[in-house]
């Protein structure tokens, strides 16, 4: 058996290293001249998000066999809204795990744990690959191959501007923004990488690319940060979800297959996931779309979210982050395992009631 995978970022990669865990062999093709992002960013894997799941590196490790090492952990989330501002503080609020091409990055970490061939700057035809392959991995992070396979619908598309800042920072504390002066329904985050240097990035939805840098700099000025930015950079990110994730010989996992998050755009916990479900499936003869269906039933979910985010206005954020910022709510958040996604949703549609 032979298995050809498109694409060498987090998922494909995760993809490779379960297929040779169950003895099969794989060739990865990537059309960049290296492995994952050509920039380096920090991502939060939140507790909050990911339940039920208390500790999502502990549950890939232990689920999957694969060993994520983080930046470090995460102890202070601070919120802000135009207006108001709310902070959780705790152990265990999630991780911070670093993308690109720097050492320590997920991409890196789990390129030295596979033996695939990787081949560079080679793009991929699938349809050839499928002729000459028993089967063929997508894991390209974006859509356009799912688009000519099947049903794609999207959900939001957002323009990302970032940067790595240097300055005094405190590492295990993040930062979320909420305006739609510069964010639209997005949101702007601060995510140290150390003592003395962080990511700050700006999703900023339904945002030309003649925008984005307006917008930029309109974030940085309003809520001061005034750091000196070593490196930059800009893209486009489609969050969409697909009718099918398996057609025939191919497999679409992590963003290609439309697990992303639509609610902040993290996608790091789904394409571990949808990766190793297609390995098992394409090993044991398994029904990958039956394994699959609890991450579509958690993408499904937030959809309602993101659509309600998408009619949202400064004053609403300001009533969503005083709730937040209440002693009694912040406990039940953080100190259960309840659903708090699911909550946070109806208090919204509370609040839109209530203009």
């Amino acid at each position: 058996m032979r298995v050809a995978i498109i694409g060498a970022g987090v998922a494909g990669l995760c993809c490779a290293y379960t297929l040779e865990k169950l003895g099969i062999p794989c060739d990865i093709y990537e059309r960049k001249h290296t492995i994952g992002s050509l920039y380096s960013y920090g991502e939060l894997l939140l507790q909050i998000v990911h339940r039920p799941y208390k500790d999502p590196l502990k549950f890939i490790a232990k689920e999957f066999g694969i060993l994520v090492e983080p930046l470090t952990e995460v102890k202070k989330i601070v919120i802000k809204s135009p207006k108001r501002e709310a902070f959780i503080e705790g152990k265990k609020l999630g991780y911070i795990v670093k993308k690109g091409q720097e050492q320590e990055s997920i991409e890196n970490q789990l390129a030295k744990r596979i033996n695939a061939k990787i081949n560079f700057n080679v793009n991929a035809d699938y349809r050839e690959l499928a002729k000459s392959y028993n089967y063929v991995v997508v894991a390209t992070g974006n859509s356009m191959i799912a688009k000519q396979l099947t049903k794609v619908k999207n959900v939001v598309s957002s323009r990302i501007k970032g940067g790595i800042a240097l300055g005094d920072f405190e590492p295990h504390t993040v930062y979320l923004w909420l305006n739609t002066l510069y964010a639209r329904s997005g949101f702007g985050y601060l995510v140290p990488l150390s003592k003395n240097k962080a990511s700050i990035i700006l999703v900023a939805t339904y945002t030309q690319k003649e925008e984005i840098e307006n917008m930029w700099h309109t974030f940085l000025y309003q809520e001061k940060l005034n750091y000196e930015m070593i490196e930059t950079f800009e893209t486009q990110l489609d969050i969409s979800i697909t009718d099918r994730h398996q057609i025939d010989n191919m497999y679409l996992i992590g963003n290609a297959g439309g697990f992303l998050d639509p609610f902040l755009g993290f996608g790091l916990l789904n394409a571990v996931e949808s990766a190793v479900y297609a390995g098992e499936s394409i090993k044991h003869g398994e029904d990958y779309e039956k394994k699959v269906k609890k991450i579509t039933d958690r993408v499904d979910k937030l959809v309602d979210f993101r659509k309600m985010m998408d009619r949202i206005k400064n004053e609403d954020y300001d009533r969503v982050v005083k709730v937040i910022g209440n002693p009694i709510v912040k406990r039940v958040m953080y100190k259960t395992n309840l659903d708090v996604i699911k909550y946070l949703y109806f208090l919204m549609k509370i609040t839109n009631r209530t203009q």
